[in-house]
Order: C-alpha cells, then structure tokens, then sequence
C-alpha cells in the first residue's frame, strides 16, 4: 500500500504538472544541472559548515537548500534541476559510510526524511515551476540495499517488497558479458549489498509501474533519470516508460554503442552518452592527443542509436572522477566541458564543475558546494553561462538545431570542428600554454554564413568577420574553444546579463583571452587510461 509520499494532490497541482512533464520534443531545448541533495546546499544558508568527502556521511544538504540557490542555478543557464533520489534509505553507519548520495533504497514508498519533509520537496518543484524550470528526479528501480548479502531476509522496513519472492535469488554479478548474470544478480559488496529486486515478478512489476505514474504526477516531476538501467531486463522498460509518461535519461554503463544503442531503439530509453564519455576524456586530458578515436565513435552513434539527439551528454557525474581531476589545463577543461554543451544530445553538467572542484573518484568527486561560496564571478560559471546561452540562441534562431545531426570534421592535428548551423564550435586539446594560432580556417561548407557575416565567439565575446568566399579565418587563444554564431542571431548571448561574470572581454575583432582563476597554464594533464579502467570496475561491482 502506498504512504501518504504518494497520495493525491489537488486538481490543480495535477494539471500543473502535466502542463509542465517533458517530452522527447521539449526536452532537447533543455539543459540539466545534477546536483548530489545532500551536498549542494543547507537549509540554514550556510557556507562553512564542514563536510568530509572521506567519512561519506550526511552532511546536510536539503530540498530546501536547493531551493534557496535557484538563482545561483538558473544564472548559468541551466533550466532543469536533477535531483538525487527521493525516497527513504537504509540508515546507520556501514562499512561504506551512509547513504547521503540516496541510492541504498529502504521503503520507496517514503520520503528521506534527512533531505527534509514532503512539503519541502513540494516547494522547491513549485518554485522550480514558477520559473520556467523543471524537475528531473532519480529513480532506483532495480534493487534496495542491506548490510547483509547470502543471508539476507526481507521485512516490512522494505515496504512493498516484504516478501522474498519480491527478490532474485542471492548471487554476485561476476560476468559482465552474460546478461542473465547482469540482470539477476547483485551489485554491492559483503559491507553493502544491494538485493535485486525480481523484475520478472508480475507483483514487482506491477507495483513500478503504478508508483512511478503516481510519483510523477503526484510530484508534478518532468523528467526522470534512471539508475543501474543494464541491470534490468530491457523489455521491462516500455511499460515503466510508458507509465511515466515524461522523459528519461538512463544510465547504462558501457562504452560500446552496439551495447547501449539497442536500449534506445527496442527499449524506450534515452541512454546517457558513455560511449562517447570515454574518448572524450582521452581526447582532452592531455595535450595533443589524436581527435580519431572521438571522431570514429561520433560516427558509430550515428549508427547504433535510433537518434543522438536524445542522448545525454556529459563530462562529469557523480559515478566518476572530474575530469579536473585528470588535468589542471584550463583550456583542456573548457574544451571538454564545451563538447556536450555544443553537440548532438542533451547537456548535463554536474554541480561543482563551474567551482574548479576536482575530486576524483566516489567518495572524492561529491565536495560540498556551500563550501566554495557559490562565486557567481568565476571563470568557468560565466563561461557556462554564455555556452549555455549560445545554445539557447541556436535553438531559438533554427526550428531544426536541436534534431539535426552534427558534422565532426578535423581542422588540424590538434583542433576539432563541429557543424551544427547555426552554431560552430572549433575545439582544441592545444592546451592553455600553447601560442596563438592564425592559420585556422572554416570552409563555408561548414556553416551557412554569407561574405561579410559578423560572427561572435561565445567564450570570449569577440567579434570575427566571414570572408568574401564564406570561410572563416580564425585563431585559438590560450588554448580556448570556438563558440561561434551569426551575430544577429545571438540573443542575449555576451549581452550585459550574460558578461557581467566570469572576466569575459568586450566585443572586438582582435582575438580574447579569459585567465581561469586558479589554473596553472603550464600544468600538464595526467595519463587516464588506468583510472577509467578502474572507475568502471568499482561502479559496476560497487555502491551505485
């Protein structure tokens, strides 16, 4: 039966929200900032209390707290907030910390109490609604968890899944390349396991399908993201989908798009974009590496995946290290977060990147934000703004910027461009320290921009002007990327609300520069390889 977490609001708040929930039309145009709830803000407003990454406890960080720094979110341009999940966990201390990240599920028919009440919860979507934002909520579907693995029993404490037949039977995911095993055993640990919830049970399936109707329009929630996705049976996922009846994004764990495309065509999902995560992180963390491993699975999503426009982009999340961990670079940092922000497919930026935070892998990478203060004036929140802005710009100017897909194209050794008209984006993995260079051209193949074309660069508010051919010649500052729109098109993109932060320069036709406070140009980006191979295994056989 379902607690009070899920009974009905009025009329009203059910027209809101259907009003609101996105689809796969309106959520292209969006772009989402994830935050860890219990790390982005605290209720009281403050900015010193202590949280230790290490101890992996609750810090304190409510729906209220998010709530209170909606400005903070919304004047870098993002529109959706992606919050952890809502419902209760286990509590106490294991041998892996607490469960403030929310996903060690103990009753999904209750609320964590520890992120605040119902009717926090309920103003913080409110006033996410009342701005023209949206609410993407996590949802756990495939297990809860327990301190105990081969022995373990469930109770009532686990709600509806007080029988053990709610479950599959105990055994340890060892073999990632038979999906029965991916499916039907578990994840976790001898410390924390996490019980798999019996998906082929009619009873179990049943119940998700009614609780996520009943959460999403009790809640008025937009959108929802998936965790641990691979680890059910796909043809379980149209009817949840369906039910939701709002966009999803999943998580599926693995860099192969032959793997993770089929959940998109045959399974209603809209994967976030791991196969392209990986070469992106290798393309940008050092100096002068090849941009062909990148462009090559550019053109394998193109043929895996029923549509790449949905798919979610991203350069950091909380399941594996920053990519500020990687390299001290600033221009290697900008350009890999430009990437998913310029790209086919949906931005998502996880809190912290826009405050230089650099925590490596779980429990490193989920720092406390309140603890940096909230700048509004450094670099990199202004150049989220502005990006962010020359998207919005794109999307406003051309009905088909958001479904039509990219061209990738190399410029030279060490500088990549993307063709989405009307927007152009050069990248470069030159590095910051690296001198200016003026031999850069884009073909007007590339774009739709006319002889004598005002462009303007949204990293550095430049202005360049278009050639009588219709190519543009163009240089690449301190190793910055190109963000490059017709001038007229621009909206309010490097206009007084969007340069008012993060030291960017004035309109000229000379070429910028932007220092990033707290950035060494002479650093030199760390090898990857290793630590991607091993922040694959702990999440996988881990905690989430």
């Amino acid at each position: 039966m379902l607690s009070s977490m899920l009974s009905a609001l009025p009329l009203l708040a059910l027209l809101a929200g259907s009003a609101s929930a996105l689809d796969a039309s309106s959520m292209r145009a969006r772009s989402v900032y994830q935050v860890v709830t219990d790390r982005f803000a605290l209720s009281n407003d403050s900015t010193t209390t202590a949280c230790s990454t290490s101890a992996r406890q609750y810090c304190g960080g409510t729906w209220k707290g998010i709530q209170s720094k909606l400005d903070y979110i919304q004047g870098m341009g993002f529109d959706t907030v992606w919050i952890s999940p809502v419902v209760s966990n286990i509590g106490g201390t294991t041998g892996e910390g607490q469960s403030y990240h929310g996903y060690w599920s103990l009753d999904v028919s209750q609320l964590n109490s520890n992120f605040g009440a119902e009717a926090d919860l309920k103003s913080l979507i409110s006033a996410l609604h009342s701005r023209g934002m949206y609410i993407m909520v996590d949802v756990v579907i495939n297990h809860v968890a327990a301190t105990s693995n081969s022995d373990f029993q469930t109770s009532s404490s686990y709600g509806p899944f007080s029988v053990q037949d709610d479950f599959h039977p105990f055994c340890w995911i060892t073999d990632y390349s038979n999906q029965t095993n991916v499916e039907q055993c578990w994840l976790g640990d001898t410390n924390v396991a996490l019980p798999d919830l019996n998906t082929e049970s009619t009873t179990v399936v049943n119940y998700w399908t009614n609780w996520i109707s009943q959460l999403v329009s009790n809640y008025t929630i937009d959108a929802i993201r998936i965790d641990t996705a691979k680890h059910i049976r796909a043809d379980f996922w149209p009817g949840f989908t369906a039910a939701a009846n709002v966009f999803n994004v999943a998580e599926i764990l693995d860099g192969d798009p032959a793997y993770v495309g089929p959940y998109q065509k045959n399974a209603t999902l809209n994967p976030f974009n791991y196969p392209a995560y990986y070469p992106i992180i290798r393309a940008f963390n050092q100096t002068g590496t090849s941009f062909t491993e990148l462009s090559t699975m550019v053109s394998s999503i193109k043929s895996d995946f029923s549509d790449p426009t949905l798919l979610g982009g991203f350069t950091n999340n909380a399941d594996n290290p920053r990519f500020e961990n990687y390299t001290s670079d600033s221009g290697l940092i900008m350009n890999a977060h430009a990437y998913s922000i310029v790209t086919d497919g949906i931005p998502y930026v996880y809190y912290g990147s826009e405050a230089g935070f650099k925590g490596g892998n779980d429990p490193d990478n989920r720092e406390a934000l309140w603890l940096s203060g909230y700048n509004t004036s450094s670099t990199m929140y202004g150049f989220f703004k502005r990006l962010n802005a020359a998207r919005q710009a794109a999307g406003n100017s051309s009905s088909s910027f958001y479904t039509t897909q990219m061209n990738v194209s190399s410029l030279s050794s060490t500088e990549l461009l993307i063709s989405k008209p009307p927007l152009i984006s050069v990248l470069s993995n030159r590095g910051a320290a690296s001198s200016t260079s003026t031999n850069l051209t884009i073909p007007s193949s590339s774009s739709s921009w006319s002889s004598g074309t005002t462009v303007i660069d949204a990293v550095s508010c430049n202005t360049f002007t278009v050639g009588s051919d219709g190519s543009l010649s163009i240089g690449i500052t301190n190793g910055q990327p190109r963000v490059l729109i017709d001038n007229s098109k621009k909206g309010s993109l490097c206009s007084a609300s969007t340069t008012t932060t993060g030291g960017t320069s004035s309109s000229s036709k000379s070429a910028g520069t932007i220092t990033v406070e707290g950035w060494s140009k002479g650093w030199v980006g760390m090898g990857v390889a290793g630590v991607l191979g091993a922040a694959v295994m702990v999440f996988e056989l881990g905690m989430l």
